[in-house]
């Protein structure tokens, strides 16, 4: 355990992973399945565009569905950077590049799996694909911000402090 990172953020980095693992869970429901989420979209999609046809606003649907997936793996793989970034702050960061995709994935397939229980869902290795390239993403995005702060806190002596 790194000694410049207190016990207290060490715990809210895993408690802010746990917690969105929660979330994508949730979200993987019958609450939230399309049965359940159209009649609510697409009465909005035909109001703000009325001129769009029923199979527009079902594409449309879909699309932000899918980005649904793509956003939530997005952001867990974010989460999780954080958290082994403070964890293992001397492991190399392709570890933790390494760690961060292998966990989202795994979770992702365990979400699908978990989604074939669901009468109103089924399971879709597309879905994990979406997920897979989503955490990806954010594992890159979160790999290149530490970067850049690292190179900032080189360069900048007033960042120290």
């Amino acid at each position: 355990m790194n000694q410049s990172v207190s016990r207290h953020d060490l715990i809210v980095n895993r408690a802010a992973v746990l917690v969105w693992m929660i979330v994508i869970f949730i979200f993987s429901t019958d609450s939230f399945s399309s049965t359940r989420t159209t009649p609510i979209i697409a009465p909005f999609l035909s109001s703000l565009f009325p001129s769009l046809t029923e199979a527009h606003i079902e594409n449309i649907g879909l699309l932000l569905r899918k980005l649904g997936h793509w956003s939530e793996y997005f952001i867990l793989a974010v989460l999780l950077m954080r958290a082994l970034r403070a964890e293992f702050p001397v492991a190399s960061a392709k570890r933790r590049i390494i760690w961060s995709v292998a966990f989202s994935v795994i979770y992702a397939i365990s979400d699908e799996l978990h989604q074939s229980f669901v009468p109103s869902r089924s399971a879709s290795a597309v879905d994990v694909s979406i997920d897979a390239i989503g955490a990806i993403c954010g594992t890159l995005l979160s790999y290149r911000h530490n970067q850049r702060l690292r190179v900032d806190l080189n360069t900048d002596p007033s960042a120290r402090r």
